[in-house]
């Protein structure tokens, strides 16, 4: 299989990252070649991780035509938008559902459902059964969004800070 820098590039060429950036604009990009609409749903970080969603810092939801990304949107605008292109990153690199866990707490269940109403019960429940969040998924997706941060943040031009920090190592 190959590896992060790998997959980063062959996806970057099918989904380019906006310059400038843009986060709408990637996510509008996303969806187009996923061929589904990606819809954001910003939450207080409090509510997400009271409602036992991994880390509490975001989460994607695949419904049946669309996704949803909810994130915690009361913190600084660059990490909102890297827990965005972490969502989007297990997106692309096709981390679809896992196992649904039927052991999900009801009280847990009707504190999300409540909180997403227009999420169906049967996706809320996927999410929340999710346990294994130190995987290399997650792994895999934080790279990712580490990267797609790191790819907007470069200089558009050459210059010195370019060729000293985002040199390419093939050369």
């Amino acid at each position: 299989m190959a590896g992060m820098d790998t997959r980063f590039r062959e996806l970057s060429r099918d989904v380019s990252i906006p310059r400038p950036w843009k986060l709408s604009s990637y996510i509008d990009a996303v969806a187009e070649f996923r061929g589904r609409p990606i819809t954001l749903h910003p939450v207080d970080t409090v509510d997400l991780a009271g409602a036992g969603c991994g880390t509490g810092s975001g989460l994607w939801i695949a419904k049946q035509d669309s996704d949803v990304i909810v994130y915690g949107a009361d913190t600084t605008e660059w990490h909102a938008e890297h827990i965005v292109a972490h969502e989007l990153g297990h997106m692309l690199l096709g981390h679809g559902p896992d196992r649904a866990d039927g052991a999900t707490a009801d009280h847990t269940l009707a504190a999300v459902t409540e909180l997403l109403p227009s999420i169906s019960p049967e996706s809320i429940r996927h999410v929340l059964g999710r346990t294994d969040y130190g995987s290399s998924r997650e792994r895999d997706a934080e790279t990712f969004a580490d990267l797609v941060m790191l790819q907007a943040l470069r200089p558009r031009r050459d210059s010195l800070l370019r060729s000293t920090f985002f040199r390419d190592r093939r050369r």
